[in-house]
């Protein structure tokens, strides 16, 4: 199992000094770092250089990592190098090093695999010890009687995860599934087979921790359940304890409050393989979700004795005191599902996380630290993690207890049928077990879900012709999963399937009961149409846009990105990506065919569509929370993320800031319908969200003007939104009904934030081309950009990867606090620039592709620049 515990390690000799004679204190010694790995046999197509070489192998990693570093494969990002690469995951590789071991007397000792992608033999000393069948599993296997005092080999052998995919779909036969790949025949991340937003690298290799641990006792893991008393008053902490002890041994447990003092302590004797003590906490510090609290950490530490007081083992975790649960009571249109945590319900604005590398070694804690930041940045208060990757690990989940983002987290199922032999099920009861014990401890974490669209497959996709009376899957979401909830944590909700309408049988698109997966808009029609539904809570819903201009401009190998270049097309792996991103364009923008402008087109789009959704959402009362398709990507792609593989923050980034702040007021359509009134006059109304947690009187002007800038009517409004509340105030007629709904624009100003409502769309607005003056100063490392309008100006973006190649620095380097602004003629916005490090920056001019402003025809995309630098 992969501990979250922390440990005392050994990392020279694998032992440790004994405690006592009779029973030594339990070591681990990491067996990472060089490893060398072998090619054994493949394709015809594998390169003279790789077969038969002895090429240097980090660990954890992955053969791919392996290659790129010894230069015998070139970045398959770039060009069409992924096509070049297929031979990897059709080889078979060995991984092998030497290691010493001194014996520990009244020890045994195991050999620990916390991941081995995925199918492999292992081998010490020449002699086989186990075998692996799952990524996603923790072995571990005793090597007492094949180690040898002093030196030692490891050894672990790979076999292609085609071939044994392709072994056990022609043994069970074929099952159903989105894209041409047997990946539901194998418990590898799906995504390693391409998906639609994602490469097709089929890897193999050690990509977790593997060591030797020496004990005559140990802990397994900590599994703390907490529940709260009423009124919040105490907090009750069930702490199981998963051991391998000898007879009469003991668990001492503490726990320790955030400021150092200490809050409980309890013994237990251990019984079999499992003890639980409970410990009682009086007046407990509450761990509350971003924006609504704090988020304090009590250590729980676990030591494990020997009958005569030695001690055996120690491990500790660090634990957040709080409930939660699901509201699901009946409503007007059908049920609720929403979010409540320590008895507060929950509006969520989240994410959805893919992978942040298709290699997942290269997914160091640094990066996904920084990605988990801008979510927070961004005002999301959850992600959600895709059933198609991998367990999130502790760096992830530590760095969300810390910060108060919540967790919802998929099994490993993801829009296929799954075969439900007797095999796959033991594994797949194996990695639920492991997953949840090694996860129980993280607060953010607070939902379950048995899978992603694997019931909305089974429904629409047409898969009973191909499966017949063959088990799908339902099995594991319906009795394996709730099962091992059910026996290792029964504190976390748990829902089957996303998304889900309450029952197996029951049309798992509807609005009217449980999560919804909103994707009509950009399957099929313009983003307006997301106000066409009223759902409870939406898991998944997105626009695509492409990244940064120098994430693509990398791997484009001169070509300049748009729909003429074969290279845009190979990065865009969305279903008729390129025709849905351009009739997405058609009713907003001039269709731009190539460069800059198409470029800033649809990332602008994907920016207004996304948070035209959210907004539409988070202003319905009946709504509990919008997750957007997605958050990260794991290469350089036109996908449907707001932060691209090289850490840029897209429009779509700053939009959703926009939307996702815990205080929002968004201009919206006085009555639903299924489609708004096209003239946007049959009543608006302005929607205060407040998410935080104390009441929300804002100052709010609400003014109609002029595309040429001149004022017609303005009015005051006023009123008080409560907390976790909404408040809608319907505006006047003379500010909301436009005389020119072709030439006027609706602006919002509440507490200096600014919105704006359209009464058509923007290609059809009668706007005057874009005049501005813009100036530049440099103080205290930080760059200025000032922006002045002349004209009326929408969305105005700066692109700080663009500055920062031309002042010759990395295109991550910079990052700006503002973007997508719209100004006034006479009004004035400053765009503060600064490097991600800290370092300071220095003057530089802006030239025309790192500031760009929407408009409303061809020529005004390539129209002259009429800033000046001061």
């Amino acid at each position: 199992m992969t501990l979250s515990t922390e440990r005392s390690t050994e990392h020279s000799t694998g032992t440790g000094t004994a405690a006592r004679a009779s029973a030594p204190r339990a070591t681990r010694h990491d067996l990472g770092g060089d490893w060398q790995l072998t090619w054994l046999a493949g394709p015809d197509g594998t390169p003279a250089e790789v077969r038969g070489a002895a090429l240097a192998a980090q660990v954890p990693g992955e053969v791919h990592t392996a290659l790129l570093a010894a230069g015998h494969l070139t970045d398959p990002d770039v060009g069409l190098g992924e096509l070049a690469q297929d031979w990897v995951g059709r080889s078979r590789w060995s991984y092998r090093r030497s290691f010493t071991f001194t014996p520990a007397p009244g020890a045994r000792t195991d050999l620990v695999a916390d991941g081995l992608d995925t199918i492999a033999e292992v081998y010490v000393n020449g002699r086989h010890v186990g075998g692996a069948r799952d990524q996603h599993i923790a072995y571990r296997w005793p090597v007492d009687g094949v180690l040898e005092p002093g030196d030692n080999t490891v050894e672990v052998r790979f076999a292609s995860a085609w071939d044994a995919a392709l072994a056990h779909e022609r043994a069970h036969g074929p099952l159903p599934s989105p894209y041409d790949e047997p990946y539901a025949h194998i418990r590898k991340s799906a995504a390693n087979f391409g998906w639609d937003w994602g490469p097709h690298y089929v890897t193999a290799g050690i990509w977790r921790g593997i060591r030797l641990e020496t004990y005559a006792g140990r802990i397994d893991h900590i599994r703390p359940l907490v529940r709260l008393a009423a009124g919040h008053g105490a907090a009750e902490v069930v702490t199981h304890i998963r051991v391998d002890a000898p007879e009469g041994a003991r668990v001492q447990v503490e726990l320790t409050a955030p400021d150092g003092r200490p809050a409980a302590a309890a013994t237990g004797q251990v019984m079999g393989e499992e003890t639980a003590v409970t410990l009682t906490v009086a007046d407990p510090d509450l761990w509350w979700p971003v924006g609504l609290g704090a988020q304090p950490l009590y250590r729980l530490t676990a030591r494990l004795d020997a009958s005569d007081g030695a001690v055996l083992d120690e491990a500790a975790v660090r634990v957040g005191l709080r409930s939660v649960s699901v509201d699901e009571s009946p409503d007007a249109l059908g049920t609720r599902w929403a979010l409540v945590v320590n008895d507060r319900t929950v509006r969520v604005r989240g994410y959805n996380w893919i992978p942040d590398d298709t290699l997942p070694s290269r997914e160091t804690p640094q990066r996904v630290v920084a990605r988990i930041d801008q979510a927070v940045a961004g005002n999301a208060n959850l992600l959600r993690v895709w059933g198609g990757g991998h367990f999130a690990d502790e760096h992830f989940l530590d760095a969300c207890d810390e910060r108060g983002l919540l967790v919802w987290h998929d099994f490993l199922f993801a829009c296929a049928a799954y075969c439900e032999d007797e095999e796959t099920a033991a594994l797949v009861t194996t990695e639920a077990e492991q997953a949840v014990a090694r996860m129980s401890p993280h607060p953010s974490l607070v939902v379950w879900c048995g899978g992603n669209e694997t019931v909305l497959g089974r429904h629409h996709w047409g898969w009973t012709d191909q499966i017949g009376e063959r088990g799908w899957g339902a099995h594991y979401y319906l009795d394996v999963l709730p099962g091992v909830l059910a026996r290792l944590d029964p504190t976390r909700p748990y829902v089957p399937n996303s998304p889900w309408s309450g029952a197996l049988d029951a049309d798992p698109t509807t609005d009217t009961h449980g999560l919804s997966h909103l994707w009509d808009a950009w399957n099929e029609a313009d983003y307006a149409h997301y106000r066409d539904h009223d759902p409870s809570f939406v898991a998944e819903m997105g626009w695509c846009g492409p990244a940064a201009w120098t994430t693509l401009e990398r791997v484009l190998d001169g070509e300049t990105p748009g729909p003429a270049s074969l290279l845009t097309r190979h990065h865009l792996r969305a279903i008729d990506g390129m025709h849905k991103l351009t009739r997405g364009l058609q009713p907003h923008v001039p269709t731009p065919a190539e460069g800059a402008d198409w470029h800033f087109a649809t990332q602008l789009v994907q920016a207004r569509a996304v948070a035209a959704g959210v907004e539409w959402l988070r202003s319905r009362e009946r709504c509990a929370g919008a997750v957007v398709w997605q958050l990260n990507d794991c290469w350089p792609a036109i996908s449907w993320s707001a932060v691209d593989v090289a850490g840029i923050e897209k429009p779509l980034w700053y939009a959703l800031r926009h939307s996702f702040a815990p205080r929002l007021a968004t201009v919206q359509p006085a009555s639903p319908g299924p489609v708004h009134d096209p003239t946007g006059t049959a009543g608006l109304a302005l929607t205060l969200v407040n998410d935080s947690a104390a009441d929300w009187t804002p100052d709010v002007s609400a003014c109609r003007v002029a595309l040429d800038g001149r004022e017609l009517a303005r009015t005051r409004l006023a009123g008080s939104c409560p907390a976790g509340g909404l408040l809608t105030l319907p505006l006047d007629p003379a500010v909301a009904e436009p005389a020119d709904p072709h030439a006027e624009l609706l602006v919002v100003d509440a507490d200096g934030v600014r919105t704006t409502w359209a009464y058509r769309p923007g290609r059809t607005l009668a706007s005057p081309p874009p005049a501005r003056t813009v100036t530049t100063s440099c103080a205290d490392g930080v760059l200025a950009v000032t922006v002045t309008a002349e004209s009326v100006l929408r969305d105005v973006c700066v692109f700080p990867d663009r500055l920062a190649v031309a002042l010759g620095l990395p295109p991550h380097a910079l990052t700006s606090d503002t973007s997508l602004v719209t100004l006034l003629p006479g009004e004035t916005h400053t765009f503060r620039l600064t490097t991600r490090d800290g370092s300071a920056l220095r003057e530089a001019r802006i030239p025309e592709p790192v500031l760009r402003t929407a408009v409303r025809s061809a020529e005004e995309l390539t129209g002259p620049d009429t800033s000046e630098t001061r």
